[in-house]
């Protein structure tokens, strides 16, 4: 028996209850909802709106397809606080219910527990995207039901998650890799389902505007809480310099519906997101030689969703939730093969997606109100994450093949 095989019996129990008590202050107590406006609030708006047979574009911070407005309907009817609650709870639902789906999938025992309860407690990215009632927790359970489920319902979480965000849809390049072309027309049919139905009630029988004010936004964002890499490029092209203030679109730049970009700004932004996606694509495609196995699938997903964290062209802090169950399954494969390298270089990357800059950004911020005015620090530190992002991604893919290779010759010495 080895000595982690020895010491994790006796360690989980302490390791769980500690990331459970962290969670529940950090993550529900610290987090509780209150009579304060949130992202939740143009949510809430845009469900109203729906519910009184109007576009939820009347909501002018609503920047979404309208499917999400349509399905919190039901909780137009109710005031601001209570309804606020109801997502509250619904999005810990969320989380806790991919955790598990997280957990099965890695072995259902106390290794599996214990890493999972790490991520979740510790991540970071969960917190904010509670506080502010993002949908990052409903993606996130789509993403780990994707990773873990069968085929056809993987198909379907995929095209529901890009009926909400368009992040979930690169997941669709696995089930070409895969030749699961059950699972891509699935993941196709819902959606379109899911996008045109909700397009077309507000287009055909919604007074009000059809689409968002602008569609800027969709090009990008130089703002400092925007981490990923087309970001990056935009500030980059607007620089900010030491002795002098930081450029306008910088700090203004995280309301989208007020921003706007040079047309030469939005091809910098799009080029830099479409060059990402398609080096990251052939770099997959080659460690595979062009063919998935099932068996690789939650891995290959999981990278797929990093690499599009670092090429979206608006990649806010808290979209780092999404990353969570990719980043579980990821340490559970390195620590159960007791890779001690890779388990403490995923870790390190974890650490630099969110806790680490963020614990930095603020601790220069809260002091005096303001970011800190210094080039060298901002461009550090609002980068890292993409990086982190990119490095995680190439971690991944790499060990690929060695899925391959070791589940094939676990499965031919079985008799």
């Amino acid at each position: 028996m080895s000595p982690s095989e020895k010491w994790l019996p006796r360690a989980a129990p302490a390791v769980m209850l500690l990331c459970a008590g962290w969670y529940v202050y950090h993550s529900f107590i610290e987090q509780a909802p209150t009579a304060s406006l949130s992202d939740f609030s143009w949510y809430y708006l845009a469900a109203r709106h729906v519910a009184h047979g109007e576009s939820p574009y009347l909501s002018e911070g609503y920047l979404y397809s309208p499917l999400l407005a349509c399905l919190l309907t039901p909780l137009a009817s109710l005031d601001y606080v209570p309804a606020r609650w109801i997502w509250f709870l619904i999005s810990h639902a969320c989380l806790l219910a991919a955790a598990w789906l997280i957990w099965r999938h890695m072995g259902a025992d106390r290794l599996a527990a214990c890493v999972v309860a790490i991520v979740w407690a510790f991540g970071g990215a969960a917190d904010e995207s509670l506080g502010l009632g993002q949908i990052g927790p409903e993606l996130t359970l789509l993403l780990a039901a994707a990773y873990t489920l069968t085929p056809r319902r993987q198909g379907a979480c995929v095209g529901t998650g890009f009926g909400l965000k368009v992040v979930p849809g690169v997941i669709g390049v696995i089930f070409m890799l895969r030749r699961d072309f059950r699972a891509l027309f699935a993941a196709v049919a819902a959606a379109f389902i899911l996008t045109a139905v909700p397009w077309g009630f507000v287009a055909c029988c919604s007074p009000g505007p059809r689409a968002p004010a602008t569609l800027d936004y969709l090009s990008g964002t130089p703002s400092p809480l925007s981490w990923s890499l087309p970001s990056l490029a935009l500030r980059v092209d607007e620089p900010f310099r030491f002795g002098k203030p930081m450029p306008h679109d910088w700090i203004t730049g995280h309301t989208l519906q007020e921003l706007r970009l040079s047309p030469e700004e939005r091809r910098l932004s799009l080029a830099v997101a479409i060059a990402t996606l398609a080096v990251g694509f052939a770099i997959l495609a080659i460690r595979v030689r062009g063919k998935l196995e099932f068996r690789q699938t939650a891995l290959a997903s999981a990278a797929l969703i990093t690499l599009a964290l670092a090429a979206s062209p608006v990649g806010w802090t808290h979209y780092q939730v999404m990353q969570y169950p990719g980043v579980a399954l990821f340490l559970g494969y390195a620590a159960r093969r007791r890779l001690w390298w890779l388990l403490g270089a995923t870790a390190t990357c974890a650490a630099f997606l969110y806790p680490i800059p963020v614990a930095v950004l603020k601790a220069y911020f809260d002091p005096a109100n303001a970011w800190p005015n210094s080039p060298l620090v901002m461009y550090f530190w609002t980068s890292v994450s993409a990086v982190a992002s990119l490095a995680l991604f190439g971690l991944m893919t790499r060990e690929l093949p060695r899925i391959e290779v070791s589940e094939l010759k676990a499965h031919a010495a079985t008799p």
